[in-house]
């Protein structure tokens, strides 16, 4: 065999050597993330898509959404502005949101927070801010203190008020929410009397208000730590702009 043959066998199974080992993954490639929730997969930094409840979507094609409760099932009867589901909650908490006046009695109905096991943690009532006497619906406050000693998960049900006892008339509205440190509860985000409201809490206002419930990617941005609703110049309630905010919105459209 010629000598040039040689060279050029040589050459043909280097390539072919090189092209192999360039198609293998690389050995210090990172694994994959595993992802078996919708908290995994936001972690892992998958797509989040533009829905509600929010859904996460791996390479893979698999789909997880938010748990956000009962939420849709029951939002023609009651409707949460603070805390919203999936929101981290710290103690003391304020709750506010709208009930059709079917959901009290005598002017109130029980809530209570709940650990994974169905232990109740706190109660409290929530009191109608108007008059209840009505099929329309009415704002609602109340505060529950609370003490809890992990992460969760947690539930934070409302009761529909049941003077009568009976199962056939009760109902409930339950929201997963999480405990934290209070550095990120809507409390800590307000002054002067405003309050963060809608169904996405993406509302500065001095009241709550009811909003529809859609997910738009700018919504985020009011629930980060950093956004503030306070009164500006002209005394109104408004989310403060401040270079984080404006930046966040920016890069959400």
């Amino acid at each position: 065999m010629k000598t040039s043959n040689i060279i050029v066998i040589i050459v043909v199974i280097l390539i072919v050597a090189l092209g192999w080992l360039f198609l293998q993954p690389k050995a210090d490639k990172e694994a994959v993330p595993t992802v078996n929730s919708y908290e995994e997969c936001v972690a892992a930094g998958y797509a989040v898509l533009e829905s509600y409840p929010t859904q996460c979507q791996t390479p893979d094609g698999r789909t997880f959404t938010a748990d956000v409760g009962n939420e849709l099932e029951k939002t023609d009867l009651i409707q949460v502005s603070n805390p919203r589901p999936g929101q981290a909650i710290s103690s003391p908490l304020e709750i506010s949101g709208t009930a059709r006046g079917t959901w009290y009695f005598e002017a109130s109905f029980p809530i209570h927070l709940e650990d994974a096991a169905g232990n109740r943690l706190a109660t409290s009532i929530a009191e109608a801010q108007s008059d209840w006497m009505t099929e329309n619906f009415v704002p609602f406050r109340s505060t529950m203190s609370f003490t809890a000693t992990s992460s969760g998960p947690f539930t934070l049900v409302l009761e529909k008020s049941n003077a009568s006892g009976l199962p056939e008339h009760s109902d409930e509205l339950r929201i997963p929410v999480i405990v934290s440190d209070g550095s990120n509860s809507t409390a800590s985000r307000t002054s002067g009397g405003c309050v963060i409201t809608g169904c996405s809490a993406q509302i500065c206002a001095s009241e709550d208000m009811a909003s529809t419930c859609e997910f738009r990617p700018e919504y985020a941005c009011y629930q980060s730590a950093n956004a503030r609703c306070a009164r500006n110049s002209a005394n109104q309630c408004a989310w403060v702009e401040t270079a984080e905010l404006k930046a966040c919105l920016a890069q959400a459209q």
